[in-house]
């Protein structure tokens, strides 16, 4: 097998970060070319923005309580899996440019795959550690020279050819539909998150038998603590099909480990209020494109439930099979904080001891939290 798998990443996402050791073992285990290439997230246009002073506290901001809420799980969700390998993720002081960068990442793709791997490890590590500025020339170029890349020519590059280079593949990524990273190109399908490398093996492995659900695999050097305890604490939105494709797996979690679980509903039971997506702003586009994502992948792991035309009937129905009820009068009040959190970020929502898990594909690292 040789097939090629194209992969967007851009500096300043931790997610892209925590994809790149799972993504490179699945190109050694299958043999597949990788063709990395950046891809220049514009956060404020749909995370708004903020600046960190000298002492880490806010300085400037333009967020509002519901995009503060979003980074915040995303640091926390990130740091969680950074920690069962030893990575550091620091939170970034504002927003940094990181179109020098991806001028960096081209540039020493022209030099070779095994320099174009070093350089991105020799940035990310100390990127994330708050140990390099990624909007310095000079700074790159020393990642360059230390990657093995000749850097003689780097900075005619990034003002003339790197530059046309860079801005022609982001408008052209862009009005492709790809708005984050990590994002894979396999043939002509796309998927957004690394959570879909299951799905990716599956397909270049002749995607043979039933296809495997989204998930954050494991890798073979995560440490993972014991929670100590065999309660399960499972948020429910009814009219979400991303939870009721989940229950039957919670179930057969829950016996294969004698597991207890709480079952609850979460506080938005309507159905999911979609985000403004009218207009040709880069945000209003970002919305429109994420949303299309979603019901892509909706068809990949879920068609079923979504053709029905009634998930809320389609989830009761088996929450009644299976004898369970829910507590509708809130989520449990230890989920303070994230209660809110659950009807934006994703359900079904886990709670483990005193840890948080947004979406069905933390169920590798929940079952290895239960021993």
């Amino acid at each position: 097998m040789n097939d090629r798998l194209t992969v967007y990443i851009d500096f300043k996402s931790p997610y892209a970060y925590l994809a790149i050791e799972p993504t490179r073992l699945l190109a050694k285990q299958l043999d597949l070319d990788i063709d990395w290439l950046p891809f220049v997230l514009d956060i404020p246009s749909y995370l708004g923005s903020a600046k960190l002073d000298a002492s880490g506290e806010v300085a400037q901001q333009a967020r509002s309580d519901n995009q503060w809420s979003k980074v915040k799980y995303a640091y926390y969700d990130c740091r969680r899996y950074a920690n069962l390998r030893g990575m550091t993720i620091r939170g970034t002081v504002k927003i940094w440019d990181t179109n020098l960068v991806a001028m960096g990442m081209l540039w020493a793709k022209q030099q070779g795959d095994e320099i174009l791997a070093r350089y991105i490890d020799g940035g990310y590590g100390p990127f994330w550690k708050r140990e390099l500025d990624v909007e310095s020339l000079p700074v790159l170029e020393k990642v360059l020279a230390e990657a093995g890349a000749t850097v003689s020519g780097f900075a005619n590059f990034c003002n003339g050819d790197g530059a046309d280079q860079n801005r022609q593949l982001q408008a052209k990524t862009f009005d492709q539909g790809i708005f984050g990273v990590p994002t894979y190109v396999l043939g002509n399908e796309v998927f957004f998150g690394r959570e879909h490398l299951p799905r990716i093996r599956w397909q270049c492995q002749g995607a043979m038998g039933v296809s495997p659900d989204i998930a954050y695999e494991l890798m073979p050097d995560d440490v993972v603590e014991n929670s100590g305890v065999r309660t399960l604490d499972v948020g429910i939105a009814t009219a979400d099909a991303e939870s009721c494709v989940a229950i039957p797996r919670i179930i057969a979690l829950a016996e294969e480990l004698d597991l207890i679980v709480n079952w609850y509903a979460l506080e938005r039971s309507g159905p999911r209020q979609e985000p403004d997506t009218e207009g040709d702003s880069r945000g209003a586009r970002h919305r429109r494109y994420r949303s299309k994502n979603r019901e892509r992948d909706q068809l990949r792991y879920m068609r079923k439930v979504v053709e029905s035309g009634d998930t809320a009937r389609m989830t009761a129905e088996l929450l009644a099979e299976n004898d369970i009820h829910l507590d509708e009068g809130h989520i449990a009040p230890a989920w303070a904080g994230m209660a809110e959190m659950s009807g934006y970020v994703g359900s079904p929502v886990f709670r483990v001891g005193d840890e948080t898990f947004v979406g069905r594909q933390h169920l590798p690292l929940i079952r290895a939290r239960f021993g």
